[in-house]
């Protein structure tokens, strides 16, 4: 008999999968960072009767959401190694 041709494994970079799991992993972590500062900048306003807390843990959220990306992303493609 003969064999079936076999499909070449693909390299490691060029994994379908990887790639959407680190997008997904990107989304959810940048959502989760401003959803947490929202909330913490929510609980403050409550606190202390202020009305721009909100705001700014939202954006306090968004630039850590962008920074653990940054990292996730170095991470990823081996930058950064020496």
């Amino acid at each position: 008999m003969t064999e079936t041709p076999r499909k070449p494994d693909l390299p490691q970079d060029e994994n379908p999968w990887k790639a959407a799991g680190l997008v997904t992993g990107l989304g959810v972590e940048l959502a989760v960072c401003i959803g947490l500062g929202w909330w913490l900048g929510t609980l403050y306003d409550d606190r202390n009767g202020t009305s721009y807390g909100y705001l700014t843990g939202v954006v306090i959220g968004l630039v850590a959401g962008i920074g653990s990306a940054v990292a996730l992303i170095r991470k990823y493609t081996g930058a950064g190694r020496p």
